[in-house]
C-alpha cells in the first residue's frame, strides 16, 4: 500500500454517509434529542446527529452538552479510537493486482485524480483506493478542523471521564460496501463525481436544517436526493445501510440502557421510520420524550 490516510481524512471515511444520507426526520416530531426511559431504569438519552464540523453544527446547545454531563455513558455509532480507525484502512484499499484505473477506466480515473487532489489525496494512494472509498470522499465537505460532532462528543465525554462503547465496528460499516458489486461502485462514484460541484450548497441547506431542528425540511430534501441514485442502489442503502443497522445498534445499545444515564449519539437519519431506533425502543417497551 501506498502511504497512509492521515487522521481528518480517514475520520472522514468512516463517518462515511454523506450528509445527504444522514439526516432523516422523525415521523411526527421535529427534535434532535431524545429522552428514552422505560419503568425501573434511570433514563437516558438518544441524539441524532449530523457528521460534520461545520461551526453551526459543533456549537453544542445548552440542553445537550446538559444531558452529556449527566450521562454515566458515551456511545457512538463506531469506537471513534483512533487506533482502531487506522488499522481499518486496508478494507479501503484494492488488491495488490488491482489499481483504481484498471477498475474504473481512465476517463473517469482522471475525473478522481483533479478531485481527491483538492482533498491533498496524493495519486500513489487514490490509485490503490476501491471506487466506493472515492465516491465517500467525494460525498463530503473538504474537513475544516477534522473534528466531526461525532467525534467532537467523544471527546467531551472522555474528558468528563465517562465509559465510552461504539454500537458498530469500522469492518461492518465498510462491509456493507464492500458488499457492492463492481457495477454499483461505479453508480455510486459516477453520482458522487457528477454532484461534486454541487455538494457544498446541499450541506449547507442541509446544516441550516439541522440547526433549526427541521427534521421534517430535511426528509423532504433527502428524499429528492435519493430519487437521483439507481434504485438498485437506494434500495441497497436503504436495506444494509439503514434497517440493518438499526436493528443490530439497538441490540447493542440494550446494556448501557440497562444500566441508565447513558447518551447515545447516532446519525439523525438511524431514527425515524417503521424500522427506526425510535420506533424499535418503543416496540420495547420504551417512552420517548422530545428534548431539543
Amino acid at each position: 500500500m501506498h502511504g497512509i490516510l492521515n487522521k481528518k481524512v480517514l475520520l472522514g471515511y468512516v463517518l462515511i454517509f454523506s450528509l445527504s444520507m444522514n439526516v432523516w426526520a422523525a415521523d411526527s416530531d421535529n427534535g434532535i434529542l431524545w429522552q428514552v426511559s422505560k419503568s425501573g431504569q434511570l433514563p437516558s438519552f438518544v441524539l441524532g446527529t449530523i457528521h460534520s464540523d461545520d461551526p453551526a453544527v459543533t456549537a453544542l446547545p445548552a440542553k445537550v452538552t446538559s444531558a452529556l454531563q449527566q450521562s454515566t455513558s458515551f456511545s457512538a455509532e463506531l469506537d471513534l479510537d483512533m487506533s482502531k480507525m487506522l488499522q481499518a484502512q486496508m478494507q479501503m484499499m484494492l488488491p495488490e493486482n488491482k489499481t483504481l484505473q484498471s477498475v474504473i477506466g481512465a476517463q473517469r480515473y482522471n475525473q478522481c485524480l483533479s478531485l481527491m487532489s483538492r482533498y491533498g489525496v496524493p495519486e500513489a494512494l487514490l490509485s490503490k483506493m476501491k471506487p466506493w472509498a472515492v465516491a465517500a470522499q467525494l460525498s463530503m465537505p473538504k474537513p475544516q478542523t477534522g473534528v466531526f460532532l461525532d467525534l467532537q462528543l467523544f471527546q467531551m465525554a472522555q474528558v468528563q471521564g465517562k465509559k465510552t462503547y461504539g454500537l458498530e465496528t469500522i469492518a461492518e460499516q465498510m462491509s456493507v460496501f464492500d458488499g457492492m458489486t463492481e457495477s454499483q461502485q461505479l453508480i455510486m462514484l459516477d453520482q458522487a463525481i457528477k454532484d461534486h460541484a454541487h455538494m457544498p450548497a446541499k450541506i449547507n441547506k442541509l446544516i441550516k436544517l439541522y440547526v433549526k431542528r427541521d427534521l421534517n425540511g430535511m426528509k423532504k430534501f433527502s428524499d429528492i436526493e435519493m430519487e437521483k441514485i439507481d434504485s438498485s442502489l437506494s434500495n441497497l442503502m436503504e436495506d444494509k445501510l439503514i434497517n440493518e443497522r438499526n436493528h443490530r445498534m439497538v441490540k447493542r445499545m440494550q446494556p448501557q440502557l440497562a444500566a441508565g444515564k447513558a447518551f447515545i449519539a447516532v446519525g439523525a437519519l438511524h431514527l425515524p421510520g417503521e424500522q427506526g431506533i425510535l420506533k424499535l425502543l418503543q416496540k420495547q417497551g420504551y417512552q420517548l420524550k422530545v428534548i431539543y
